[in-house]
């Protein structure tokens, strides 16, 4: 698959589940939904999977740390305005890069509240 060609999550999940030479059915069970289900995200009439499906079609189908944070980006592109918990005036500024490294970053090193409190705090010095 082309890396800079635009592709729908679905289409994603489908090109890489064929490259993988896994099937509807058998991937379908891994992630626990009916292979109908599968087919309606693939074929883009379903926008997405919940986070946790994703974790286990990553881990089924063997997806790289790229891949698999590609998948997850797809799919809160995919997903419509009434899913997404960011507020409207965040929504381009969360979208940055460095942003979602630092939010993967944090969740991969367990960062909690007095870590991000820091940040907050070093922030909200700088703005004055």
């Amino acid at each position: 698959m082309n890396e800079n060609e635009k592709v729908s999550f679905g289409k994603y999940i489908e090109t890489i589940r064929k490259e993988k030479r896994k099937s509807l059915r058998e991937t379908a069970k891994a992630i626990e939904v009916s292979p109908q289900f599968l087919s309606e995200v693939e074929k883009g009439r379903k926008s997405t999977l919940t986070n946790e499906r994703i974790e286990k079609l990553a881990k089924f189908l063997m997806l790289s740390e790229t891949q698999t944070y590609t998948l997850y980006d797809m799919a809160a592109e995919a997903r419509t305005s009434n899913d997404v918990l960011i507020p409207q005036d965040c929504v381009d500024y969360a979208s940055n890069p460095y942003v979602l490294e630092a939010l993967r970053l944090s969740k991969e090193t367990g960062a909690g509240e007095a870590e991000w409190q820091v940040l907050l705090d070093e922030l909200r010095a700088r703005k004055g």
